[in-house]
């Protein structure tokens, strides 16, 4: 896949100013081989629009290469990579697109459906821009695309693990800050925080450790009932949420969503001394949080008459953040789809039979496997509501009511006689 430049994130970063370029973790640059890149070229300001295609070109030339050949040309072309990122003359986007193309370097290219060996001098670059703190964030953005890379491919360098595991933890766990206006920068916008947040996710996915005492799962904890506690609070305000909070509650729940499918990306059959408890009570949290927030939406909406501007806008948004929730925690404790089993790397799968949260886990996946029944099938009793979409088979009332029903039995669930014996 080649160079694509992404608008959005130029327009977050910079108003608009600039248009940036990234590629596929492991896409194909189906572009005719050239001769050597000419890199001085990248630098005069009148190219910024045709770097995207040379560093594709760049690639596939390496792609080419074997023996001492690519070796010689993998860290000249990272000598000059750096130095193009590094040129504060030089345009952001150039800039930006020289450190994407230095997380893509290959050493060691493999059959289809193998990951690549990363070009592993690239990564210490990459972990040392990232960490530098004046270091403009879209480069940032593009050294920790390229650290994540690295994590997925193959030959990751085990004594940096810890080193990268560190960085993803800390950029997961840092909040969105406001920044200053200055007529040298611009600050930082929420939206492209929250892409470093979920980027580092992807990278904590791809290690798949529990980290150093648990840290790792210590720390996704903290964030998921950190963000739950956000979707409880605005659950209980006592007047209608407004654009504002449902924007708020969106990307809390779709932050906490994403954290709790990392946590069952983890290997746990390597972990010792998990807290189950606090990983199980996370679970609950979140899923109830999830059904309370979005039958406010609902509860708002029918409190104003109905007057909602699109109530089949409504309906399928209230079930897709309802899923997206869900879903998620049931990735968390199986490892799995709702319909699999779990996997034998799984939190579930770590449970001893007779372990309580294991009993409470059967209960969390009952209750969920039952809301899912009904936002898929309604409760069996009617056809399709007229003048909604054929998937559903309840109107917003109905789906409030089974919200709260949901919520209700997770509530009661909380502290089960048999926690309460142990």
């Amino acid at each position: 896949m080649q160079f694509v430049p992404v608008h959005r994130l130029s327009r977050l970063l910079f108003g608009g100013m600039f248009a940036f370029a990234i590629v596929s973790l492991f896409g194909e640059a189906n572009v005719q081989a050239q001769s050597p890149t000419d890199f001085t070229a990248w630098k005069t300001p009148q190219n910024a629009d045709n770097v995207p295609i040379w560093a594709s070109r760049m690639l596939n030339n390496l792609r080419n290469a074997t023996g001492t050949a690519r070796e010689e040309s993998l860290a000249s072309t990272l000598t000059a990579l750096k130095e193009i990122a590094a040129d504060d003359d030089v345009v952001p986007s150039t800039r930006y697109n020289a450190i994407l193309a230095a997380g893509q370097l290959v050493s060691v290219e493999q059959s289809p459906g193998i990951l690549p060996v990363a070009y592993s001098d690239a990564l210490p670059y990459l972990i040392e821009v990232y960490q530098e703190p004046d270091t403009p964030y879209y480069l940032k953005y593009g050294a920790l695309l390229g650290i994540v890379r690295h994590t997925n491919s193959s030959g990751f360098d085990p004594d940096r693990k810890d080193t990268v595991t560190d960085l993803f933890l800390d950029t997961v766990m840092t909040e969105f800050v406001p920044g200053i206006v200055t007529l040298d920068s611009v600050p930082l916008e929420p939206a492209v925080w929250e892409w470093f947040r979920h980027t580092a996710l992807d990278g904590l996915t791809a290690l798949k450790t529990v980290g150093t005492d648990n840290e790792v799962v210590t720390e996704l904890l903290e964030l998921i009932n950190r963000e739950s506690q956000e979707l409880e609070e605005l659950t209980e305000l006592e007047i209608t949420l407004t654009r504002a909070g449902w924007e708020q509650s969106h990307h809390a729940a779709k932050l906490a969503s994403k954290t709790a499918k990392t946590l069952g990306d983890l290997k746990y059959a390597e972990a010792t001394d998990i807290d189950t408890e606090a990983i199980t009570d996370a679970f609950f949290r979140l899923t109830r949080a999830v059904c309370d927030i979005n039958a406010k939406m609902i509860a708002d909406s029918i409190e104003q008459g109905g007057n909602s501007p699109n109530p089949t806008l409504l309906l399928e948004r209230i079930v897709i953040n309802v899923k997206m929730g869900t879903h998620s925690v049931v990735w968390g404790v199986r490892n799995s789809l709702l319909t699999g089993r779990a996997t034998e790397d799984s939190f579930y799968a770590s449970l001893e039979p007779d372990d309580p949260a294991r009993k409470r886990l059967d209960v969390l996946m009952a209750e969920i496997i039952k809301l899912s029944t009904f936002l898929d099938e309604g409760d069996g009793a009617r056809r399709p509501i007229e003048n909604m979409p054929k998937a559903f088979f309840f109107n917003l009332t109905e789906l409030r009511d089974a919200l709260a029903k949901t919520s209700e039995a997770l509530n009661e669930e909380e502290k089960p006689e048999w926690s309460e014996a142990q």
